[in-house]
């Protein structure tokens, strides 16, 4: 009976997870540079500055909140200045969400 309940959190674990697609890429950033959590921008039609695409990033999880945080680390780990035009979608019981990672021009 243990096992039944092991085998089914272990594939119910399996159902989180981020995927960073370095697509569509417009800017290059260095690997070795510190970077602080991105900003979040719920769409792009208000950035007034320039910025360059660095990838898309999509993510899913338990909750709204939990796919948000992986949404933001997401971004992080491709150094990314904001993350923009956030989609969300519910898939059964977990939070789909799909965004933009952007570097602003200097």
């Amino acid at each position: 009976m243990k096992s039944v309940f092991l085998m089914a959190f272990l594939g119910l674990a399996g159902c989180t997870s981020t995927q960073l697609i370095e697509s569509p890429k417009t800017a290059f950033v260095a690997q070795n540079e510190v970077t602080q959590p991105p900003e979040i921008l719920w769409t792009s039609r208000t950035v007034t500055k320039p910025f360059d695409y660095l990838g898309r990033v999509k993510v899913r999880g338990w909750s709204y909140k939990g796919a948000l945080q992986r949404l933001i680390d997401g971004g992080q780990k491709l150094h990314a200045d904001a993350i923009t035009d956030i989609h969300f979608r519910p898939v059964g019981f977990l939070s789909e969400m799909e965004a933009f990672a952007i570097k602003f021009r200097n």
